[in-house]
């Protein structure tokens, strides 16, 4: 994201909120007690009240979602909860007050905010709001603090996976998106000239069929065998000029050059319109019509 001037002198921090943070009880889990939101950020944490000296901290727990890969290759985007009991330094950066200090341009780059509560030797717990900079950002002895914490895992939740053991393996990618009506020109499909290629076929979810905006999700793939390169290459070099059609296919395949990411590629519906769309990195886009022989030649 852009890291221009948005602001100015005249940019001033978040008014600092007096009043004492809510103290909740009965807490079960992050995934229950402090989910994040839709943009994977936790809860705004910058208007709530500050840390004062009524609550007593014993303990804190940092809720954190991020990716992490099983052991058959594949990868889950996985809610952690670590629990930390060594909190001088933590504690002492949420007392600090707003840093005020005028400065000539803010930027617009979203600001780490962590997911962080803190708790009492009874188990009530708060979310304390952050102190801030002049742009209104948690200040940054907050957010070197809460990364300094000596972290002890209590759990974590899988929230979903986001690259199949299967798509691990065949080095294709977990999601990829269908073809769009592209401006191209009819003629003879060429594939890319590397030794190697990668075929990977998606299936559109079946929520998500027949919508204009659609992703598939891998299904299968692998390198070509030579024999089979040569005799899709043959087939390519066939075929004949897209007929009109609208709509996009449940079920697509890509080649791809398996050496290098964003190469030449070739999409083939092999459903409904059943077109190919050839996107080479340098010249025109080819559309054209699949045939039987072709869509055999994806198969499993």
């Amino acid at each position: 994201m852009a890291n221009g001037p948005v602001g100015g002198p005249e940019a001033k921090p978040s008014t600092s909120l007096t009043g004492t943070p809510t103290v909740q009880t009965g807490w079960t889990s992050c995934a229950v007690n402090a989910p994040v939101g839709a943009d994977g950020r936790p809860p705004h944490a910058l208007t709530l009240p500050r840390l004062g000296n009524e609550f007593t901290v014993a303990s804190a727990i940092h809720c954190q979602l991020g990716p992490k890969q099983r052991a058959d290759g594949g990868e889950d985007l996985v809610l952690t909860e670590d629990r930390a009991t060594d909190l001088t330094a933590l504690l002492a950066a949420l007392r600090l007050p707003d840093d005020t200090t005028a400065i000539e341009a803010c930027t617009t780059e979203m600001p780490w905010e962590p997911n962080l509560l803190l708790f009492d030797a009874h188990g009530y717990w708060i979310r304390p709001g952050l102190p801030v900079d002049t742009c209104g950002n948690p200040l940054a002895k907050v957010s070197e603090a809460v990364r300094a914490l000596r972290l002890t895992t209590v759990s974590e939740t899988v929230v979903r996976e986001i690259v199949s053991a299967g798509a691990a393996a065949s080095g294709c990618s977990q999601d990829w998106s269908t073809m769009a009506a592209a401006e191209a020109r009819s003629g003879p499909v060429s594939i890319p000239s590397a030794a190697t290629l990668r075929l990977c076929v998606f299936r559109v979810p079946a929520q998500q069929q027949g919508t204009p905006q659609t992703a598939g999700t891998f299904e299968y793939g692998f390198l070509l065998p030579q024999q089979r390169r040569a005799a899709i290459e043959r087939t390519l070099a066939l075929l004949r000029p897209a007929k009109k059609c609208s709509g996009t296919a449940d079920r697509f395949a890509v080649l791809q050059d398996a050496t290098v990411m964003g190469g030449d590629a070739i999409h083939v519906e092999l459903d409904h319109c059943r077109r190919v769309l050839a996107t080479p990195v340098y010249g025109p886009s080819i559309l054209a019509q699949a045939d039987n022989t072709l869509i055999e030649l994806f198969k499993r």
